[in-house]
């Protein structure tokens, strides 16, 4: 593969080794523009990058935390209080990022976790009581509500409508007797960006929680306007927000369900001081949401830290527009290849595109692209391309030279139909 033009000068086609990232203490030059954002990650010197939606490319700064760190536990061990202080510390950020309270946020291992804590609110069901997910939902946000089933609960599923939920949908699903509405702020795996307003405005008619799955969402896109309309959004730190080391993850609670949960999973963390809650017989909760935390990656923490001041370093308006940017040029110039992407409406549009291949084989595809340094998912029957404030024009312009040397382009093939 012919290096993306613009590379790092002196990187050639070679990305930098790990050794050298850490051993140099400064980026080559001060990075203020979001649309040079590429030059504090060292994997975008000779790869074109849209996989973000699976996981974020590492930082120098990220690789030099996370060496530091291990250096310092290796000789004179892991100072576990700065630990948590750098969870405490990527908590503020991350509620920053999404336009929350910090009061309002709590830590978790990961997006599952967040639904088993909802789930386990949940009693025996009466007679008649629901829960409503998508049918086709990421199984983090699936599995554990297909498990209130066993508690009696009617488990239904809502049809996805061109890549996503319909909020007319949900709506026909939705009873007296429903207790729940989850679903993804945007899709997994077709990019669809859920109606958040509309689909609470049903589920709250009848007072039933509202569960968002932020993972594919928080640091991609704006979050804060759809804050008031959800009860809990939760999301991971290893896509959007560029932890790669994966470990620590967030979950903002409205204070209503707050008040109403109960704190299942409470441990030392989960105190009013931690530090002086690690034994009974007494047991003083935190009263914000902090009591609902559980037990964090020390690593993960302070890489967390390190990869939330990415968007501190260029302001979260700033990365959401350049991701717009972007997505509009690669739907634009996937179109224009004959590799077209679904197509939605701008406000159901994402940082995700699905391109639906015929009767290519997704895996065959993103295994040429892979070998061209062009990095994609297959995700349920089709091509998947993310883009993030990494991404660059360079990228799309290679992307389309890799794709037209990949032969005929699904448009001018005689296609298989496959679901949305």
């Amino acid at each position: 593969m012919t290096p993306p033009v613009g590379l790092r000068a002196g990187t050639g086609s070679q990305v930098r080794a790990y050794r050298d990232v850490v051993a140099d203490p400064q980026p080559d030059v001060p990075v203020t523009d979001v649309t040079e954002a590429r030059h504090l990650f060292p994997a975008t010197a000779d790869r074109c990058y849209f996989n973000t939606a699976a996981v974020g490319l590492a930082s120098d700064d990220l690789a030099r935390t996370y060496h530091d760190a291990i250096d310092e536990w290796v000789t004179v061990g892991l100072d576990f209080a700065s630990g948590e202080q750098a969870a405490n510390d990527a908590r503020v950020q991350a509620a920053r990022l999404m336009g929350a309270d910090p009061a309002d946020v709590a830590l978790i291992p990961s997006l599952s976790s967040a639904a088993g804590l909802v789930t386990a609110q949940f009693g025996s069901a009466a007679r008649g009581e629901n829960v409503v997910i998508g049918a086709r939902e990421y199984s983090s946000n699936h599995f554990p509500w297909r498990q209130l089933a066993r508690k009696g609960y009617d488990v239904r599923q809502v049809p996805f409508r061109h890549g996503g939920l319909d909020p007319a949908d949900v709506e026909a699903c939705v009873d007296a007797g429903t207790r729940l509405v989850a679903f993804s702020g945007v899709q997994s795996a077709t990019g669809h960006r859920s109606d958040i307003a509309a689909i609470s405005s049903v589920a709250r008619e009848v007072g039933a929680i509202v569960f968002v799955d932020g993972s594919q969402m928080v640091g991609a896109v704006a979050v804060a306007d759809a804050l008031r309309h959800v009860d809990v959004l939760a999301t991971t730190d290893h896509k959007f927000l560029l932890n790669a080391g994966r470990g620590m993850g967030y979950c903002f609670l409205s204070r209503a369900v707050q008040e109403r949960f109960t704190p299942i999973n409470a441990g030392w963390r989960a105190g009013a001081d931690p530090f002086a809650s690690f034994y009974g017989p007494s047991m003083e909760l935190s009263k914000t949401a902090s009591r609902f935390d559980s037990s964090i990656s020390w690593l993960a923490a302070f890489g967390n830290r390190t990869s939330l001041g990415v968007f501190d370093q260029f302001g979260p308006d700033a990365v959401y527009s350049r991701n717009r940017e972007l997505e509009e040029l690669l739907r634009g110039a996937l179109t224009g290849a004959g590799w077209a992407p679904v197509a939605l409406p701008a406000e159901n549009r994402s940082t995700i595109l699905r391109v639906p291949l015929g009767d290519l084989e997704p895996a065959r595809v993103v295994d040429a692209l892979s070998e061209q340094r062009v990095i994609a998912s297959a995700r349920d029957g089709a091509l998947r391309f993310s883009v993030h404030l990494y991404n660059h024009e360079d990228d799309i312009d290679e992307l389309v030279k890799v794709l037209g040397s990949l032969g005929r382009p699904p448009a001018q093939r005689s296609t298989t139909s496959r679901p949305a």
